[in-house]
C-alpha cells in the first residue's frame, strides 16, 4: 500500500486542534478532505501528535496511506491549491509502508512565546500570550533550571493513556526586549504538559507562587495553571 509522508505547517486559530472531531473544524479533517478529493478515494491519515484547539505548528509530520499511486509533486501541488491559506504543505515524500508519523518520530521541539509588556503588539497577538504584569526574569530562569532534566511530569499533564510520564526535558529561555521565548525539547510530551509548565513558570515570574510549588508539582501535585493555546507552536519534529 503506498505510504506518503507529509510535512506541513498551520495556524491553529480557526481549528479545534489536529484530530478529527464531530461538527468542528480540525486540521486533520481539512487535510483528509483535500487528499480524498485529489486521490478520489478514502484515505488513512496519521499525525505525529495531537494539538490543542488554537495551537500552531511550523513543522508537523503526517503520513498518508492509500491505494492509488501518484507522483509526489502532484499531491503537493493539489493540496496547496485546495487547502485554506492557514494550512500549507511543503513536502510530500514516498516512504516505506511501515513508516508511522506517530511512532517513527524521535522527538519534538515546542516553542512558547510570551509578550511581556503593558502595551499590545497586534502582530504577535495571535501567536503569543500577552502578560502585561512585569515578570521577574531571574525567577523564570530559576524555574527553567528546576524543570529541566529527567522528571515525572504527571503533575503537569492530563493523563489519558499509559504513556510514560518520566521525560528527559530540555528547556531553553531567550529574552529579547519584551518578548520571551521558551523552547521545550523531548522525545515525547503529555497532554497539556507544555501549557501547564508555562502557566506555572509565569505564576512564579509574577511572584504568585514560590519555587517550592514547582517541586511539589514535580512530586505529583496537580498543577492548576494552564497557559493559553495561542502562544504555543510545534516548532520542529525530529525524525
Amino acid at each position: 500500500m503506498p505510504n506518503y509522508m507529509l510535512r506541513l505547517a498551520f495556524v491553529g486559530t480557526n481549528y479545534s486542534g489536529w484530530q478529527i472531531q464531530p461538527d468542528v473544524p480540525t486540521v486533520q479533517g481539512t487535510l483528509k478532505k483535500a487528499l480524498e478529493t485529489i486521490l478520489s478515494e478514502e484515505v488513512k491519515l496519521i499525525g505525529c501528535c495531537r494539538t490543542d484547539a488554537g495551537v500552531h505548528a511550523e513543522d508537523y509530520i503526517a503520513n498518508l496511506l492509500c491505494r492509488k499511486e501518484m507522483e509526489e509533486f502532484k499531491i503537493l501541488r493539489g493540496l496547496n491549491s485546495l487547502l485554506p491559506k492557514d494550512i500549507g504543505v511543503y513536502e510530500v515524500r514516498r516512504v516505506p509502508e511501515n513508516f508511522n508519523a506517530r511512532y517513527s518520530v524521535k522527538g519534538k521541539v515546542y516553542l512558547y512565546r510570551i509578550w511581556n509588556s503593558e502595551v499590545r503588539n497586534p502582530f504577535l497577538y495571535p501567536f503569543s500570550w500577552h502578560v502585561p504584569r512585569k515578570l521577574d526574569l531571574e525567577r523564570i530562569e530559576e524555574a527553567v533550571r528546576t524543570l529541566s532534566g529527567v522528571h515525572d511530569f504527571s503533575g503537569f499533564a492530563k493523563l489519558e493513556d499509559d504513556r510514560n510520564t518520566v521525560i528527559d526535558l530540555a528547556i531553553e529561555l531567550t529574552a529579547e526586549g519584551d518578548l520571551l521565548e521558551i523552547r521545550f525539547r523531548a522525545t515525547h510530551f503529555l497532554r497539556y504538559m507544555v501549557r501547564r509548565l508555562v502557566g506555572a513558570i509565569v505564576q512564579l515570574g509574577e511572584g504568585r507562587i514560590d519555587p517550592q510549588s514547582l517541586t511539589d508539582f514535580l512530586k505529583g501535585k496537580s498543577c492548576p495553571y494552564t497557559a493559553p493555546p495561542q502562544g504555543l507552536t510545534l516548532e520542529r519534529v525530529i525524525l
